[in-house]
């Protein structure tokens, strides 16, 4: 829609007389002589004649008013309705773009747990081997064995034969082996160790302890006395304390 008040560069509320004044000086600026023959100048005169007419008849004024006043509230809604779908787009794509983010980051740390899980599996697999249950068997099979055989230097009533002590080589093991016998709890064990493959023999019964010995896994010793934290063990010829945990039958 055309704005008749532009075309004659006046203003909204001008009044009939500076409307009268506007157009005459327009219509003399712009009306060719009378051997002239401009196309562009002869249209523009007659569109200034023609929003005059318009704004002249009070009644077409209004009218006009009423409907530029509309038409430019309409292109104003359509304007602020484009902007809004604009910014709504927008803020839909950042939305997505933040949520797909958080989804990324979920999965990565769901992964990041499992490896961590899956290590700690590996790691604890790695401390107990699958040797420990076959000689807590053979340990087992031993000690039934044990008890099941007569007093040394008695017969044997099933075979007939006087069973022997084994000869001592060690007197150091020899003593110890003797006075866990008086107490009735020395016996023999193995022990197991963690990764590293190794038991620290410790000179008391603490981890702040001085080391005696190291003492390899799966390695054979007599159990001479037991504690809560702490046994102590005899092993080639050294006496000494290892936690309980490494003591495959305690």
């Amino acid at each position: 829609m055309k704005d008749l008040y532009y075309i004659l560069g006046t203003d909204r509320d001008c009044t009939t007389s500076e409307l009268n004044a506007a157009y005459q000086k327009l219509a003399q600026k712009l009306e060719p002589g009378a051997h002239e023959h401009d196309h562009f100048l002869k249209d523009h005169l007659q569109e200034i004649s023609e929003a005059y007419q318009v704004l002249s008849d009070p009644d077409r004024r209004r009218k006009y008013d009423a409907a530029f006043k509309k038409n430019y509230q309409r292109r104003l809604y359509y304007f602020k309705i484009k902007h809004l779908n604009i910014a709504a787009t927008l803020a839909f794509l950042l939305f997505t773009v933040l949520f797909a983010l958080y989804v990324i980051k979920v999965i990565s740390d769901d992964k990041t747990k499992n490896n961590i899980k899956a290590k700690k599996e590996v790691k604890t697999e790695a401390v107990v081997p699958a040797k420990i249950t076959h000689h807590k068997k053979r340990h087992i099979v031993k000690a039934t064995q044990a008890t099941n055989k007569p007093p040394i230097g008695k017969p044997d009533t099933t075979t007939g034969h006087t069973i022997k002590p084994a000869p001592i080589i060690d007197n150091k093991i020899a003593e110890d082996r003797k006075a866990g016998d008086q107490s009735g709890s020395t016996y023999d064990s193995y022990l197991k160790s963690n990764v590293t493959g190794l038991i620290y023999l410790r000179e008391l019964d603490n981890y702040t302890s001085s080391v005696v010995a190291k003492i390899p896994d799966h390695s054979k010793v007599i159990i001479l006395e037991k504690g809560t934290g702490f046994y102590k063990v005899s092993f080639n010829g050294q006496t000494g304390y290892v936690p309980k945990w490494t003591v495959v039958n305690p």
